[in-house]
């Protein structure tokens, strides 16, 4: 499980992301290119980081909101590319557990 290190680093950094873009008890932004650049600085693929970082709604953060749908920003060029990274930002988004 060489992996379960990267995974735990990840979700660690992306704790702290949020956490630095939330209002002080708020809700924040997190941007796309954000989460892959804390996923390449852990030799992560684009679609890997924004993968994980979905899968760590509900543990380490969600939206305000309640619907993940209502709170993403889309455009044009987000349509053409993989599911997991068809987002720009999540607004409204809240720490969990802190």
């Amino acid at each position: 499980m060489r992996d379960v290190p990267q995974r735990r680093r990840f979700s660690e950094r992306i704790k702290w992301l949020i956490q630095q873009n939330t209002r002080f008890g708020g809700t924040g932004v997190v941007h796309r290119l954000k989460v892959e650049e804390v996923g390449a600085n852990l030799g992560m693929s684009k679609v890997a980081a924004c993968e994980q970082f979905l899968g760590l709604q509900g543990r380490f953060w969600d939206v305000y909101t309640g619907s993940i749908a209502f709170s993403t920003t889309e455009s044009a060029e987000t349509s053409q590319l993989e599911p997991a990274r068809r987002w720009l930002d999540i607004n409204d988004v809240i720490v969990l557990g802190v």
